[in-house]
Order: structure tokens, then sequence, then C-alpha cells
């Protein structure tokens, strides 16, 4: 679909009906929905002539007080021209999203990640994303989310959070889940199994006893040795006792990185032969403050630049140079060295191309 042919189809209709009513009284023109919450339909790939709708709804439904609700919109670039979010609004302080960064070029998709932290207000509560689309054209998508904060039931804290974690460690997170109303013998009977990077355990820690209502139990979350290098964010199915609210969702989220990453890990250098240098810089991070100490494979055309600072620092910054003698393609592999314990290395593959 070409956007620009659908502005000037509406614009040339909008004029249509303009001419054909100048007898009759002016009437105020209805505000069009935006073209750009067709963006988050969930079958708009397959049926991309429907309608905008006036909003684009989500409701996390009745939710322990506390809980951090999230919930991943898929993007759906149907147009020919490429998108990207330009700008992001939210009309309260509970609400909170993963910046995206990514151009969605014509028939890309995308994940935008919104939560909802339940801790800030009790009962229920409805709240507006608006999304802004850009650059070529320009349209505001608006993403309502809405749940229930239940004073019966509470979790501290809202989610299994690891955060930023080096890939190899096995991370642990504890969960209190705690139920405050009538009920005697309300439980947690099991959690859902699942395909999860984390190992979860279930332990009841205390009850209020025959005369009174209470309970409160402990999820332990682990993260496995073994998670490959990415986001994480996941939800914990609880099921309860209680036939008004069967289930109670747990969030786990963190970032695993390898112990050393390379921003880019690829290069492309073209230079002339007989001209300066060509340079590329390259991010050199990890968990822990490190120093480089060498790079494998730099010599002749292809040399690399240490940090100036001899400061162990998480964060480093290697300058490739190719200056070619002569003319050619050729590709590289360069090994860049540590003192991270173990002999913590990573490879950085540079293409190079000499011209006349």
């Amino acid at each position: 679909m070409r956007l620009a042919q659908r502005i000037l189809a509406v614009a040339t209709a909008a004029l249509s009906l303009t001419v054909g009513a100048l007898a009759q009284p002016a009437q105020p023109a209805a505000p069009a929905n935006p073209w750009a919450n067709k963006l988050f339909l969930a079958d708009i790939a397959n049926n991309r002539e429907q309608a905008a709708p006036a909003v684009i709804t989500h409701n996390f439904g009745d939710v322990p007080h506390g809980t951090l609700c999230v919930h991943k919109f898929t993007i759906t670039n149907i147009y020919d021209s490429p998108m990207q979010i330009t700008e992001v609004r939210k009309s309260c302080s509970c609400l909170d999203y993963v910046p995206m960064t990514k151009v969605l070029q014509p028939n890309d998709t995308a994940e935008f990640t919104v939560t909802m932290n339940t801790a800030k207000f009790v009962g229920n509560n409805a709240q507006t994303f608006y999304v802004t689309f850009g650059p070529k054209f320009v349209s505001t998508a608006m993403l309502r989310v809405s749940a229930t904060s239940r004073t019966d039931v509470s979790i501290n804290p809202g989610a299994a959070s690891f955060g930023t974690v080096p890939q190899g460690t096995r991370a642990h997170q504890a969960v209190q889940v705690k139920y405050t109303g009538r009920s005697r013998d309300w439980k947690i009977t099991e959690v859902v199994p699942g395909n999860y990077p984390f190992d979860v355990k279930l332990a009841e820690v205390s009850r209020g006893g025959p005369l009174r209502g209470g309970a409160e139990y402990q999820v332990d979350v682990t993260l496995q040795a073994g998670v490959a290098p990415g986001t994480i964010s996941e939800q914990i199915t609880l099921k309860t006792n209680d036939p008004t609210n069967p289930v109670i969702q747990l969030g786990v989220t963190g970032t695993v990185i390898a112990p050393l990453e390379l921003t880019p890990n690829k290069v492309r250098l073209e230079a002339k032969v007989g001209d300066d240098a060509v340079t590329q810089r390259v991010l050199v991070r990890a968990a822990k403050p490190f120093k480089v100490i060498g790079v494998d494979g730099a010599e002749g055309e292809v040399t690399a630049e240490l940090p100036a600072s001899a400061a162990a620092l998480p964060l480093q910054v290697v300058t490739i140079k190719f200056q070619p003698k002569q003319a050619g393609t050729v590709t590289k592999q360069l090994r860049i060295r540590t003192d991270l314990p173990g002999d913590v290395s990573a490879v950085l593959v540079v293409e190079l191309e000499g011209t006349k």
C-alpha cells in the first residue's frame, strides 16, 4: 500500500464532499482515526485495507497489587516508506516502555514492549501511550492499557528483574506473593511449566491460621548458566485455588551479555591507494572493568590503535585504521585480547577494499 496515494485519496474524497455540500449548512468534520493505529493490529499483514481503529487496547485484567504488567505489541509496517518511532508520550507515571530504535522497512515487523506498574494505584486504571511514527509521514498511534490492582493479593517486588548479567552467571531473584484476604484456605497450587531460561521454585512461607485468613509465598527464580546473550522477557504463571482469580502472572526480565561484546562486530573499510588512512572506532564492552592488551592480525595495511587511557574500564574504544598499498579486496579477522580472567577475547571481522 502506498501511503502517499492513500493520503491523496482521502484528500480528494474530502474535497468532493465539500463541493457537494456547498448548499448545506456547515458541519464540523469528524476527526479521522490515526492511521498509525493500523500498524498495531494483529492481522494487518493479511488484511491491509481494514479501517484504522480509534484506539488500540490491552487489558491486563485483575492483578495483584504491585505487579509490573508487561505486554509486547507487534508493529507491522504495511506502507511503502520506512517507519520509525520518533516520540513516545504517556499519560501516567505508572507506564513505561522499552525504546525501539529499529527502522521498520516496508513489510518489516518489530516488538514494542510496554509496562504498567500497579504498585502506583489501587483499583481499576486505564492509561494511554501516544506513539508517534515518522519521519516522512507522521501519525500518532494511541495504545490504551488497563488493569485492576487488587488489594487482597500483592507482589513484592513487582517482577523478577535480573538487570544486566554476564553470560555464564547463575543469577537469583526472590519475589514475595502475599494474600491478605479473608479466605483461610487460599493457596498457590502450582507453577505452570514453561520453556524458560531459568528455574522456578515455589515455597509457602507463612499462613494466617484457622481463625484468620492470609498467606505468604516466596517464588525463587534462578537464571540458568548456559543462557545465550540477549534480552529476557518472560511471564511465569502461578495457579491459585481462587475460582474468581485462578492465575497470577509474574514477569521476569533481564539482559544477558557476552563476556566481551563488540559494536560493531563487523566493519567495512574502503580507501584509495596513496590517500590517508580511513578509520573505524569499535566499542569493546564487558560486564566489569578490563584493559585491552592487544589486537592480533592488525599489521601491514591494517593497524589498530589501543585505548589512550591505561585505566581498566567496562567500555573501551579500539580504532581500526586501513591504508591500502595496492588495489583489491580482502577480509580479515582481528582478535581483540583483554586482561579478563580466562584470556577472554572477541573476533572483529574486517572487510577491506583498496581502490585506485
